[in-house]
């Protein structure tokens, strides 16, 4: 299905000349997510594909300036890590889409066929779609006029725009509020610790080719950034130890630190290979449309 999705937009996108984008120009679209629980990602698609890290292009991904999905779980769940599958998805790839002929290809694709009332999209079971205003491709794998009404007809800002800048500047970032579970981050990080968390933001910057992961992580409970901030250095020093390494415990310290009841993680460095991972696992997470 996601073959035929991308070789459909593939020759309808050949035969246009027109030039979208993001109808969002003062403000986020990524703002009106970020209820408590809701896991937000939002990447810099255009940052991406001018990055030193190799991700299969294709056709939306071309075309898309930034992308944005909102998970949250679909059922209260002490689960952790929790499996994709238990987690309900919208978002929005935002830039060169047009409210004619997206939708208009998405209706000839098998297995799609037009959602229920008056808004214009499209549902195969699996994941809606459609393209509500020029420039936004909007998708859901719950309820798309939800996501829609959400977001667009009836958004509130949950996510200050001082947060918004800091995190829509780096290659990718990832914010949560009050979660009660989590997806696998690559961290192994008790429950406890996590359902002790008022808000994460965890950023992936690029500068000279490097690679440089950022955290600032708020407890409830200041034991809990004191835990979570020896677990991470403890996690840097094995991983330097397996790897032949020197440790120098200066640097770790000023990099891994904590701060009354914030664990505050300032360029780690990462190799491509993580980052080509987080940012797959990033594209994966609009149901296969991206």
């Amino acid at each position: 299905m996601r073959r035929k999705v991308l070789l459909a937009f593939a020759a309808a996108l050949m035969i246009t000349g027109c030039v979208h984008h993001s109808p969002f120009l003062s403000e986020y679209y990524f703002q009106a997510m970020g209820d408590d629980g809701e896991l937000v990602m939002t990447l810099d698609a255009e940052a991406l594909k001018n990055s030193s890290v190799s991700i299969p292009s294709n056709e939306i991904l071309d075309r898309s300036e930034r992308i944005s999905v909102a998970m949250t779980p679909s059922q209260e769940s002490s689960i952790y890590p929790l499996p994709l599958s238990s987690w309900t998805l919208y978002g929005a790839a935002e830039g060169n889409f047009g409210t004619l002929l997206v939708p208009a290809v998405i209706s000839h694709l098998d297995g799609f066929e037009r959602g229920e009332g008056k808004t214009r999209y499209y549902t195969n079971g699996s994941i809606s779609v459609g393209v509500p205003e020029t420039g936004l491709l909007l998708f859901s794998t719950g309820d798309y006029l939800e996501a829609k009404d959400k977001t667009l007809d009836n958004r509130s800002i949950l996510i200050p725009h001082s947060l918004a800048e800091e995190m829509a500047s780096p290659l990718m970032s990832i914010y949560v509020s009050e979660p009660r579970t989590m997806i696998d981050l690559g961290f192994e990080i008790p429950y406890a610790v996590i359902t002790g968390m008022e808000f994460a933001l965890i950023t992936i910057t690029e500068k000279d080719g490097s690679f440089f992961l950022s955290a600032t992580v708020s407890f409830c409970e200041e034991r809990d950034a004191q835990t979570f901030m020896t677990l991470i250095r403890n996690m840097v020093v094995q991983q330097i130890r397996r790897e032949g390494g020197k440790l120098d415990f200066k640097l770790l310290s000023e990099m891994i630190a904590k701060d009354g009841e914030r664990t505050l993680i300032r360029n780690m460095e990462m190799s491509k290979e993580d980052v080509r991972g987080y940012m797959e696992r990033a594209l994966a997470l609009s149901g296969g449309m991206i």
